[in-house]
């Protein structure tokens, strides 16, 4: 029977993380535990992160943060997850990450109209982990395919709407 209590769950249903590692001790009988996905290989070290000089007050940061946790996953900074706790700017830096691994670290994906930039030191803090995607298949190539011609699109149709404001 499914939950109907309210909350961003769903998601995150499962006996492992999204790179293979045991969320739980559990006992599979006979002493045996579950054990880790073996060679995993994750992505670069590197986050995207909100600029340090840019204001809270800038314009665009609703629609750029907006835009991250409509395409990515931003559940963790809800009220008492483990990044609930965060300041404003960490909780941008999340979104925009977020966004940034699922698109497999395509420094296109870490533009959000010149708001952000990619830093090689973790901002994890405290229960908050900002996750670094792991290296996926050559099978999958076809999702960094999709994200950059996605983003080609998006640039199009903004120089579309310039072009049509100065006319």
């Amino acid at each position: 029977m499914k939950s109907i209590q309210p909350g961003n769950f769903e998601r995150h249903w499962g006996i492992f993380t999204y790179d293979g590692l045991p969320k739980y001790q559990l006992d599979l009988g006979q002493s045996r535990n579950l054990v880790k996905a073996k060679n995993v290989k994750y992505l670069e070290k590197k986050w995207c992160v909100l600029k340090p000089s840019v204001s809270l007050n800038e314009p665009k940061l609703s629609d750029s943060v907006s835009y991250a946790c409509a395409m990515a996953d931003c559940t963790s900074l809800g009220y008492k997850t483990s990044c609930g706790g965060m300041d404003i700017r960490s909780n941008i830096s999340y979104a925009f990450n977020s966004f940034y691994q699922k698109s497999d670290q395509d420094d296109v994906a870490c533009g959000f109209s010149n708001l952000a930039t990619i830093t090689g030191q973790d901002p994890s803090s405290g229960t908050c982990r900002f996750g670094i995607m792991i290296e996926v298949d050559s099978a999958f190539s076809w999702k960094l395919h999709h994200v950059r011609s996605n983003s080609f699109l998006m640039l199009l149709l903004v120089l579309l709407q310039l072009c049509l404001s100065f006319s």
